[in-house]
């Protein structure tokens, strides 16, 4: 009867940090941590010294040395110097 509390509670604690585990998957370039999509560095707020104060909110935002770009996704910041030059216009 131990084994099978013992291995219930175990199946139990693994399923709970596969749960909690899933919510703080990030794409590459990206942190899971406290912040605001509306205070992201963007290549055209990348020299911008205003003070974000927006609320902080949990979520995949772009880590250090990275820049959210027009498609969604996190680039790092050198692209934004070939801005000017991209055929495809990913950078707003």
């Amino acid at each position: 009867m131990k084994v099978v509390a013992v291995l219930c509670f175990c199946l139990l604690a693994f399923g709970l940090l596969m749960t909690v585990g899933a919510a703080d998957v990030c794409r590459f370039g990206e942190r899971w941590r406290c912040g605001s999509a509306d205070c992201e560095k963007k290549c055209d707020t990348l020299t911008s010294t205003t003070e974000c104060t927006e609320p902080c909110t949990d979520g995949c935002y772009c880590e250090p040395g990275f820049v959210r770009v027009s498609v969604g996704i996190c680039s790092p910041q050198f692209i934004c110097r070939y801005k000017n030059g991209s055929p495809r216009r990913l950078y707003a």
